[in-house]
């Protein structure tokens, strides 16, 4: 009884070895997890740095080259379009009701917008976008009304709105007008679309430089088109996009924006997060047929030059991640076309993710 007493107050505690030991095995696991951690977590970081750098790149290039292809389809027959729009050239706001149908693509500076950050690149797309609509019904050719719908399925009034700015085009022509009002709702198949003349639009139509077909003199003042346009004419809406690197109102940082003007007001619109520079340029020939024979700089080019834009060359510089992904400021070849045989023309300002993306695509309605 007396030595199982002695052996229990001999084992009341642990020696200052055995606990200097625990907490050095303790120490030695705990730094192992949190190594593993760390790297995991950087991993992490990489690699969702690496797929918002390739998500941003790829949706920024896609949407570009895209509007590219498209800029400068002005209808069927672009050599004869009427603008019925009640405005002159001498009008203030002229620039916002008129297309220049020779140009399809181009960084004019005085288009250049006001929120386009200093030392990047901006292009603009003119062209005529197709909602499906087409022309349901002839018409009396004075008649303001016409009967449309849509080969898509949905309703015409989805693609259309009152006030809107319309091209009515097929092979013969195409007729600039303004809707005056659609009579008809989001779900019906077929509407009538009114062009009236004057009413309170702005700027309005004006037909009287029209010869009705029943009247057959000029001047007569009746809301008749150029032509008459019989049932399969289309109806498009012709457009100025605008693309540049602006300041993000959700995030405060650079991202891809798009200007457009609705009504002829400009509306600015937000389209992909994460760039922070484009620089553009342009490929040239003197004629349709003929292959790129060089290729500029935007900010080379004058007025006489963007009609003889067949190609545009893009280069993206995207950024992603926190400002902690990598231990040394990236380094990029940006733009992708400069010589980078001595060394990467870009180093990057903080530790983030940096990526170029570049491409280059024909503008189709403007080669042969």
């Amino acid at each position: 009884m007396m030595a199982m007493t002695g052996l229990q107050k001999r084992q009341q505690g642990l020696s200052i070895v055995e606990l200097m030991i625990a907490l050095l095995l303790g120490s030695i696991l705990i730094s192992g997890v949190f190594q593993v951690f760390m790297a995991n977590s950087q991993a992490f970081r990489m690699s969702e740095a690496v797929a918002r750098s390739q998500e941003y790149g790829r949706i920024a290039a896609d949407l570009l080259s895209a509007e590219a292809r498209g800029a400068g389809y002005f209808g069927c027959n672009s050599e004869n379009i009427i603008s019925n729009l009640a405005i002159e050239p001498d009008d203030p706001d002229f620039e916002d009701f008129s297309w220049d149908i020779s140009t399809a693509v181009h960084s004019d500076n005085t288009f250049r917008p006001a929120g386009a950050l200093a030392g990047t690149d901006f292009v603009v797309f003119s062209g005529m976008d197709s909602g499906g609509l087409e022309i349901s019904a002839t018409t009396a050719p004075t008649s303001a009304s016409t009967k449309i719908e849509s080969r898509s399925g949905v309703g015409p009034s989805t693609f259309l709105s009152d006030g809107d700015i319309v091209a009515i085009s097929d092979c013969q022509g195409t007729d600039i007008v303004q809707i005056s009002n659609i009579n008809g709702n989001d779900g019906d198949q077929e509407v009538t679309m009114v062009t009236n003349s004057g009413g309170n639009q702005s700027p309005g139509n004006d037909f009287s430089n029209n010869i009705c077909s029943n009247v057959g003199n000029a001047n007569a003042g009746n809301n008749c088109l150029s032509h008459d346009y019989g049932v399969g004419a289309q109806i498009l809406k012709p457009y100025d996009r605008t693309y540049f690197i602006g300041t993000s109102p959700t995030t405060g940082e650079s991202a891809l924006m798009m200007q457009e003007l609705v009504g002829g007001v400009a509306r600015t619109h937000e389209m992909v997060e994460g760039v922070v520079d484009m620089q553009i340029q342009y490929g040239l020939s003197p004629e349709r047929i003929q292959s790129v024979v060089r290729w500029e700089d935007a900010d080379s080019l004058g007025a006489s030059d963007w009609d003889q834009i067949r190609a545009v060359r893009v280069s993206l510089l995207v950024r992603a991640g926190s400002d902690n992904v990598f231990d040394d400021k990236a380094s990029v070849c940006f733009p992708s076309w400069e010589d980078c045989s001595g060394g990467n023309t870009y180093t990057a300002p903080d530790n983030r993710m940096y990526r170029d993306y570049s491409f280059t695509t024909n503008v189709r309605n403007k080669s042969s």
